[in-house]
């Protein structure tokens, strides 16, 4: 019985063999194989690959890898020789490999292995033997990789069943707002951008449906970094969503960092991003000030102090003149003078005759003295400062000297005041000058401390060669919170590094908060033209599809379009006008100045009244219905005072 048992049990495997061989064959035969193919096999299946085998199933020579196991084999840790071997058969391209092994936790060690180390390619067509352990909760993704493996199950009679595994058409993908490649449209509350509408041309080419889910608040800030989750070996974030195999795509403006590889598959770059800083500006519009701007301090003292100097040098030569025509010196200098004590009698000043020969004296007397128009000193003060003005003197000295002076002066005033007006006249017509920040070595200088939002954009600046850039980076944080950072950055309290258009997203959605772009400005300076990609689960079997999508989108031109769609609310900087335009803003700052004048004029016309009602009025030859006796009097007697 025994002997019976053994002899039954090896024809059921020369007949299990002979099935297997039979249906490889077939499939091998039909294949039409174009480079190579490999075979792993243990033992129990090494007599199925015959030479006569080989003969049989191709159609033409076509090359062949053959890998021989043992059973008890480790391949958590293979041998090198097989690591190797894998390594020609990757590199080789072969278009099948057919693994005939019955251990199936080896298959399973096997195709983890694959799978880590990218061993082989698995995009490719695989044939393995059914076996329950392959089908465990941690290979469950692992099959949705192998998109084109066939599983050979025994059945009974020595049959064979083909089991082929099929994906489904529902995929998930990650994603965070970040303009212009995600944003949510509030209006109509979908999301809008340039990935949405590359991921919306992948689902109708590829015949999937995109199911979107967005990252909680706290995941979104660490949008694109690498932060150690639960598990220390698995990273967070949108990476983390595709390493976890949460998602099948991952989207929001990923960059190419070669971080991302152990992680990750990445797309090829279908836009290049211009990654520079957000920083405050800050505006020299002095408006209000606008009539004093065209000079300096240094320029108004002087203006000033030949106001003086040119109303001493007219009162100087008007004396002198006095002195060489024998004139009376008496009303020059009377400051520098002893005033006289002598008190005129009452009553003297109250005669009737007193005061009628006061009235009729004054013109003989002026007629007298001759005086002139520079011969009292605050005269001289006044007209040279109504030169200055423009204001035409009441008329010409009658001394040549003071004549010749006065013209000269008159060509001062007339350039100064051209000066003047055509300094105003560039103020109001030219833009007012903006103090920005425009390349690294301004950062620094600033000793503004520069932000991100990503830890690997910091590491980008301290990996750089340049050395300019690894003193940005050392001086770099990390930023977790997004809601006040536009008025972090206006008040100068951090620099933002992130691409273009994101700094216009940001500058632009903070214009009705008072920040907006009076306060920010983006550096001209790009820091690295960084390419954009898609994130793909490790070891998709979708990246060669969406590779030859995103070429050819990008060279139909409808990336670019969608971009551009994508900016259209977003506006750049704003240049400069070239032509010379009024600035009405800053002409209203001319009723500044005019206040100011207006207000110096009250106060002294106030002063004038006030001296005149308590001062002149209390006189005692003051005379309401004759104010001229007054007057008289004081030209007369300047020093005397009347005794009461």
């Amino acid at each position: 019985m025994a002997m019976q048992l053994i002899v039954s049990q090896t024809q059921l495997v020369d007949g299990y063999r002979s099935s297997l061989q039979q249906l490889l064959g077939h499939l091998l035969w039909t294949s039409q194989l174009q480079r190579c193919f490999a075979v792993i096999s243990d033992d129990v299946h090494a007599d199925i690959y015959e030479r006569s085998f080989y003969e049989s199933t191709q159609r033409w020579s076509v090359p062949y890898f053959m890998l021989r196991i043992n059973a008890s084999e480790d391949w958590s840790n293979p041998s090198q020789q097989a690591q190797l071997l894998l390594q020609a058969i990757k590199s080789s391209g072969c278009d099948m490999h057919v693994l005939t092994l019955l251990n199936g936790w080896q298959v399973k060690q096997f195709i983890k292995y694959v799978y880590d180390n990218r061993a082989l390619n698995m995009q490719q067509r695989f044939i393995l033997l059914h076996d329950e352990r392959l089908f465990s909760v941690d290979m469950l993704h692992v099959w949705s990789v192998f998109v084109n493996a066939i599983f050979l199950q025994r059945q009974q009679l020595n049959s064979i069943k083909l089991i082929v595994l099929v994906a489904g058409m529902s995929l998930m993908i990650a994603l965070v707002e970040h303009a212009p490649m995600v944003l949510l449209n509030k209006t109509t509350n979908k999301y809008e951008g340039v990935e949405i509408e590359i991921v919306a041309a992948l689902a109708q080419t590829l015949n999937f449906q995109a199911v979107y889910y967005t990252l909680n608040e706290s995941a979104a800030a660490n949008w694109e970094q690498l932060p150690q989750s639960n598990d220390s070996s698995l990273p967070a974030g949108l990476i983390g969503e595709l390493a976890q195999h949460h998602a099948r795509f991952a989207i929001g403006d990923l960059h190419l960092f070669s971080s991302y590889g152990p992680h990750v598959e990445l797309s090829l770059p279908h836009s290049v991003e211009c990654l520079t800083f957000l920083t405050p500006e800050s505006s020299a519009d002095n408006s209000w000030q606008t009539f004093i701007l065209p000079f300096s301090a240094g320029m108004w003292f002087g203006v000033l102090l030949s106001l003086f100097v040119v109303g001493s040098i007219f009162y100087v030569i008007s004396f002198l003149n006095s002195l060489l025509t024998r004139h009376s010196q008496l009303r020059f200098f009377r400051c520098l003078r002893r005033r006289a004590t002598a008190q005129l009698p009452q009553q003297r000043w109250q005669r009737l005759s007193f005061r009628l020969a006061l009235s009729r004296r004054h013109k003989a007397r002026a007629a007298l003295l001759q005086h002139d128009l520079f011969d009292d000193y605050a005269t001289c003060l006044l007209l040279t400062y109504s030169m200055l003005m423009y204001v035409s003197l009441p008329r010409m000295p009658r001394n040549w000297p003071l004549r010749v002076l006065t013209g000269w002066y008159w060509i001062y005033c007339i350039l100064l005041v051209a000066t003047y007006r055509a300094s105003f006249t560039a103020i109001l017509a030219n833009p007012a000058a903006r103090v920005t920040i425009d390349s690294l070595q301004e950062l620094l200088r600033t000793r503004i401390p520069p932000v991100t939002g990503t830890v690997d954009n910091k590491q980008f600046f301290l990996d750089a060669s340049d050395e300019l850039a690894q003193k940005v980076g050392a001086q770099m944080e990390v930023v977790q919170q997004f809601n006040d950072l536009p008025e972090r950055i206006a008040q100068g309290r951090c620099a933002y590094y992130d691409n273009e258009f994101y700094l216009r997203y940001l500058r632009a959605a903070d214009v009705t908060q008072g920040y907006g772009s009076s306060a920010l400005h983006i550096m001209r300076d790009c820091v690295v033209q960084m390419p954009v990609v898609l994130g793909l689960e490790k070891n998709s079997p979708l990246k060669r599809q969406v590779d030859g999508l995103l070429q050819q989108l990008r060279e139909s031109g409808l990336i670019e379009k969608w971009l551009r769609d994508a900016i259209e609310m977003l506006p750049a900087e704003e240049q400069a006008p070239q032509e010379a335009l009024m600035n009405l803003k800053k002409f209203w700052s001319s009723f500044v100045a005019l206040g100011i004048g207006y207000l110096v004029s009250i106060c002294a016309l106030l002063l004038e009244h006030g001296h005149f009602r308590y001062i002149v009025m209390k006189h005692p030859m003051y005379d309401a219905y004759y104010p001229s006796l007054y007057y008289n009097f004081k030209r007369l007697y300047p020093d005397e005072r009347i005794a009461k």
